[in-house]
């Protein structure tokens, strides 16, 4: 019997995402630089042998820094890239995508990427979009009898939930931020237009791996849903067949501004300052929530044989977290 271990995280490209020739960063150079030591050193204290990330910028030098310094094999697929051909292209700055590393002793290969979410198009090397896209990458890895496990590692898009308390936030948020009355019904189109797209994506995401995927093989999803346990999206997949691994409580959330160094500085700072719509303020007001919104999804795999899926990478690295997201860890036996 294989033990596996999984870590996934949103590893925050630091982006404001505003922003023509170069998005906007929230941060220095060297406090980047720093995040990514303290994800070294994370790994190396968890020991996973599967690692999925999201946002990675930029992508390729990222996972091939990661893959050369920890000792993975790096399969991934540009995410969101604006304008471009090759190196060439606006924002400068941007290069994002989602990663999964494996270890070299699981023979892994790479079997795809799917777009889920978004208008327009972005390949490894040319890109055209406007929009924000999420996407999905699946690998295979072939355990010590021969069996195969396939891992997947998506990102969602994110926005606030439709629900009575959300609605009847943006009334009272309108006349604080002097918003005209006729942008609460627009905040409310907004919130039913994100709600189809979640929906959407869920949907594009499970067609392809029934489609891709042999139906009787192990698989595990995972990534940054952006949506928490019970939202309909996610409701999606459990009835595709698919499992939520629940994390022990321990105090800790993956989304968490309790804690998470990040979310304290800019994020609660934006959220005091007035927004470009009524929907963007509920939006950041939202941001200010703790939430589980990373999570793993498995089909295949015996419930009995998971172990010790928790919340980690809390602590912040020489007084930085290492990204606006703590991580998900979890082991499970094959």
């Amino acid at each position: 019997m294989a033990r596996i271990k999984l870590f996934t995280l949103n590893v925050w490209s630091g982006f404001r995402y505003r922003g023509l020739v170069r998005f906007e960063e929230y941060e220095s150079k060297e406090t980047r630089e720093k995040r990514f030591r303290g994800l070294c050193a994370v790994l190396r204290e968890e020991q996973p042998d599967i690692v999925f990330l999201n946002e990675a910028n930029p992508l390729f030098p990222y996972g091939n820094r990661l893959a050369e310094e920890l000792g993975y094999v790096p399969f991934g697929h540009m995410g969101v890239a604006g304008l471009r051909a090759g190196k060439l292209g606006f924002p400068l700055n941007l290069r994002e995508g989602d990663l999964i590393l494996i270890r070299p002793s699981l023979s892994p290969v790479y079997i795809g990427q799917k777009h889920l979410g978004g208008r327009g198009y972005c390949g490894n090397f040319f890109s055209c979009h406007f929009d924000n896209l999420t996407q999905a990458v699946l690998t295979r890895s072939l355990l010590d009898d021969g069996q195969p496990l396939y891992t997947c590692v998506t990102h969602w898009v994110a926005g606030p939930a439709i629900t009575d308390e959300n609605r009847s936030k943006l009334a009272p948020l309108a006349r604080e931020w002097g918003f005209p009355k006729e942008q609460v019904a627009q905040a409310e189109a907004k919130m039913r237009e994100m709600d189809r797209c979640k929906r959407t994506e869920a949907q594009r995401l499970c067609g392809w791996l029934m489609e891709t995927v042999p139906p009787d093989a192990p698989l595990i999803i995972a990534g940054d849903f952006n949506a928490e346990a019970g939202w309909p999206e996610l409701l999606i997949l459990q009835e595709r067949g698919f499992t939520r691994l629940i994390p022990r409580e321990d105090g800790y959330a993956t989304w968490d501004p309790l804690h998470n160094t990040n979310l304290q500085t800019y994020y609660a700072e934006e959220a005091r300052q007035k927004q470009k719509s009524l929907y963007h303020q509920l939006d950041a007001l939202d941001e200010l929530i703790p939430r589980n919104i990373d999570h793993f999804f498995v089909r295949n795999l015996p419930l009995s044989a998971m172990t010790d899926c928790r919340v980690c990478a809390t602590k912040a690295y020489e007084g930085v977290s290492i990204s606006d997201h703590f991580a998900l860890t979890a082991t499970v036996e094959l």
